[in-house]
């Protein structure tokens, strides 16, 4: 009987055979990350990222734009205690009070301030108020995954706190905004001196094809890897250790290995359409995870699914 599940490691970077990768400063992988944006509304659940963000900006050496959308601009000082920023001896931390729209404050504010990523909660007024969100997600929170042109770095509802960060989890679906999901995830890996495993999910089709599953896989998984670390430095391909195959809804197996592998951060791409019958992976997970979820937003249309088997000549 073929096995309901299977692996493949990893042992060195694949994007970085020979043509592959940028080499970049050998033995040493810059950040990409100088700018973070922590938007925040003053509420306990919007509070929810300040540890998290403050911990990012002081690891990267990055400056940290904290954003708050009112109508009333306070002293700098007052309004970081009001929003429940701590600066402590963090001192590249710069607060920004905007009127109008927040989402839209913070699309601005991400070419404004050159933002490299967007740090916020997924709930912030409302959820703190108690009052029930569709689909776990905050209208501000939902407007700027929707429209955010750089990776969001979104905290769930029920996420819990724990720092420093130990790992990263990444999905790898054949899709280009998975790929894109895998080189934020690798870049910021390395900034962070972490290690990121990959995890693809395949729903019903393994045990049909078990040699599939021992030979054709584990090669168009790591296809895969390479083609999403394409675009990363040799120290940043390093960083990604592993990549598991597992059978199982994808949710599920996400889930079920961010809780094996005490993962901090989840990444995935999705293609910014969180309507009905869309971006049900990402609710689910909006719904139970208690890990941070780095997302980047693929554009529409740019969905592969990996064959198996005879489909693969058809």
């Amino acid at each position: 009987m073929a096995s309901s599940r299977h692996e493949t490691g990893i042992s060195r970077p694949l994007a970085c055979r020979e043509s592959g990768a940028h080499s970049g400063a050998q033995g040493e992988a810059m950040s990409r990350f100088d700018s973070i944006l922590l938007p925040l509304d003053g509420s306990t659940q919007a509070a929810k990222g300040v540890g998290c963000a403050m911990w990012l900006a002081e690891t990267l050496g990055a400056t940290l734009h904290v954003l708050h959308a009112t109508a009333q601009a306070l002293p700098a000082r007052e309004a970081l205690e009001r929003l429940r920023v701590e600066r402590g001896e963090q001192p590249a931390v710069i607060v920004h009070q905007l009127a109008g729209n927040a989402a839209a404050a913070v699309v601005e504010a991400i070419t404004a301030y050159d933002v490299d990523l967007v740090v916020m909660s997924a709930g912030g007024e409302s959820a703190s108020a108690g009052l029930a969100l569709h689909d776990r997600l905050g209208t501000v929170a939902r407007a700027v995954i929707e429209q955010c042109p750089v990776p969001v770095l979104l905290l769930p509802l029920h996420y819990r706190e724990a720092l420093p960060w130990t790992s990263m989890l990444a999905a790898a679906s054949g899709e280009v905004a998975a790929d894109q999901a895998l080189e934020a995830a690798a870049q910021l890996a390395a900034a962070l001196g972490l290690r990121v495993t990959v995890v693809h999910s395949e729903d019903g089709t393994l045990a049909a094809y078990a040699d599939t599953m021992h030979h054709e896989y584990p090669r168009r998984i790591e296809e895969m890897v390479e083609r999403g670390l394409a675009g990363c430095a040799t120290e940043e391909c390093r960083c990604v250790e592993q990549a598991l195959l597992r059978r199982g809804d994808p949710a599920t197996v996400l889930l079920e290995q961010v809780a094996q592998r005490a993962s901090s951060v989840l990444a995935l791409g999705w293609h910014g359409a969180f309507e009905a019958g869309r971006a049900l992976v990402l609710k689910r997970l909006l719904e139970q995870a208690a890990c941070a979820l780095l997302l980047v937003r693929g554009a529409d249309g740019s969905g592969a699914r990996l064959m198996v088997g005879g489909e693969i000549n058809e």
